[in-house]
């Protein structure tokens, strides 16, 4: 391991000071174990921290890559070259809209500086670097008392791993980072990691279903959801039928089932899933409150607020708001909700838009810390039901639940939109989702089984050809463990029907590497037994044959 060298920035009676080691305002602890270090600080008064990070230097060779996980789970992530650069929020964090909508509150850009330069990428929790042998990791062990941003500066052959501990004021002892270093193959080294961390792998079922939202989304009631539910339950090997967004009069406002979409309710809906053999799962965006809602009228006290009010989290619904977890109300309110799921007769909560809980530290807490205490609460919500976690920050999920999206929303087609152009990192992005898939599947059955996002084979209300459709499915198929279509498979012809069940069968796989060259993607992997290799041409989003 290399010397590792220290930045501080820090506040101690409204002084503000630098240092890079022990002083008269604090002792610093480097333990280093092996190919893990830990670093402990000890103050002797309160003090405030504005940077706190250490660096080291690492020869990057010029053809090695540099893997940057992204802040949450549609955050784009991949292996970068030296030659590319990570692009930013855009034209919408400059507008107006931003103080609308809270596009930034998506993703990181509140707290970490983009480059304008190629060669410089950050990567959240964990990172590594491609190596003729493997990889070389950089991991956090925990990131419990604050995010860990690990940055490469390739041009300046720089690796620097900063704690985001904006918003506490640290008295006595406080561990900052737990930090591995660890070489080897991407399976062994990802294996180890996880073993340091102590998360048994899970063991879980492969989730094959149905979702209603990219077909209808919000659009939904009784007649389209029983439809098709009828059409999937003659599917071979499904397992789940899960509702989404839609069935709620506002969001936020959980208990008030909209009448005229669902007249009898949603009990009957879980209720007739069962019947069909299938597990019920529902949607839910826990800590975020549609602005226009009830509860934004009638409990102004339980969200969090900033000097100029309210935390916006995003455009979704003509905009939403983030409830305050530490309002005894909130959570009392929240295990209410859940426990009428439950009781309803709901196995498995698709979880939505979770980051809105750590937008702003507060409480004397770092945005890392709330956001383990949001999923801690969850937790304890839902009890031994299952989670199907999505618009989270990944490394607070680690070992909580029993499934994770890792990508953004696939949309109907593969190219952006303009719009889409001009947002954050974390919009719908098809190729995005991909990218993430074939990227973070060392997540899939060690973090979680991950969740690739929907597979669409209908012919209408898509813009994908048949061809792209197929390419995807087999995507979704090799990297992830929550296979979900929208479809009314009652509608298919004899082709989709066998793509719907080749993405349902109980097939062995297993990914032996990924790499890419000039926007074609070289997957190698083991079915059923026998090698394989896929050509992916990530331009058109079709398998070269």
């Amino acid at each position: 391991m290399n010397k590792l060298n220290f930045n501080i920035e820090y506040e101690v009676n409204g002084n503000k000071k630098l240092s890079s080691c022990s002083n008269e305002d604090f002792t610093l602890d480097i333990d280093q174990n092996g190919n893990e270090v830990k670093v402990t600080i000890n103050c002797v008064k309160p003090t405030k921290f504005t940077d706190f990070s250490l660096n080291f230097n690492y020869n990057f060779n010029d053809d090695d890559k540099f893997f940057a996980n992204g802040f949450q789970s549609w955050t784009n992530s991949k292996e970068f070259s030296k030659t590319e650069k990570m692009r930013d929020m855009g034209f919408l964090a400059k507008s107006p809209l931003n103080n609308i909508f809270g596009f930034t509150n998506v993703g990181d850009y509140n707290f970490v500086k983009y480059p304008k330069t190629s060669g410089i990428f950050h990567s959240h929790g964990y990172a590594y670097v491609t190596t003729k042998n493997g990889i070389f990791l950089i991991g956090s062990l925990s990131d419990r008392t604050g995010y860990t941003v690990i940055t490469a500066d390739m041009n300046k052959n720089i690796i620097n791993v900063k704690k985001d501990l904006e918003g506490t004021t640290i008295s006595g002892e406080y561990v900052v980072f737990d930090l591995a270093f660890i070489s080897g193959k991407y399976d062994e080294t990802f294996d180890e990691y996880f073993a340091l961390m102590g998360i048994k792998k899970p063991n879980y079922p492969v989730l094959k279903g149905y979702t209603t939202w990219y077909n209808y989304y919000q659009n939904i009631n009784e007649e389209i959801v029983l439809r098709d539910l009828d059409g999937l339950s003659k599917i071979k090997n499904a397992n789940v039928f899960q509702i989404d967004d839609g069935y709620q009069t506002k969001v936020g406002e959980w208990l008030n089932i909209d009448e005229k979409k669902f007249p009898n309710g949603i009990k009957p809906i879980a209720d007739a899933i069962h019947n069909k053999g299938l597990k019920a799962g529902i949607w839910l965006c826990p800590f975020g409150v549609q602005k226009n809602s009830s509860i934004c009228k009638l409990h102004d006290e339980w969200f969090v607020k900033d000097e100029k009010g309210k935390i916006n989290c995003g455009s979704n619904w003509g905009g939403f708001y983030a409830l305050d977890i530490y309002n005894e109300e909130v959570r009392a309110y929240l295990k209410k909700v859940f426990a009428t799921f439950i009781d309803y007769g709901f196995d498995l909560f698709k979880l939505d838009f979770l980051f809105a809980a750590a937008i702003v530290p507060r409480n004397n807490k770092t945005r890392g810390e709330i956001m383990y205490d949001a999923i801690d609460l969850l937790r304890e919500c839902v009890g031994d039901k299952q989670i199907l976690g999505c618009g989270t920050p990944l490394m607070p999920c680690f070992g909580k639940t029993e499934y994770m999206r890792v990508g953004a929303d696939m949309g109907l087609k593969w190219k952006k939109t303009f719009i889409q152009k001009l947002g954050h990192r974390e919009d719908v992005s098809s190729k995005d989702a991909i990218y993430n898939n074939l990227y973070r599947r060392h997540l899939d059955n060690r973090a979680f089984i991950a969740d690739p996002d929907v597979t669409l084979i209908r012919s209408y209300n898509i813009g994908f050809t048949f061809e792209q459709r197929k390419t995807i499915a087999k995507i979704h198929k090799l990297f992830g463990g929550v296979q979900f279509t929208s479809d009314d498979s009652a509608r298919y012809d004899d082709e989709q029907t066998k793509v719907l069940n080749f993405l349902f069968s109980d097939d062995v796989h297993k990914i032996l590497s990924v790499t890419e060259n000039n926007d074609v993607v070289t997957i190698k992997y083991i079915l059923n037994g026998e090698n394989k290799t896929m050509l992916l041409d990530m331009k058109n989003c079709v398998e070269i044959m």
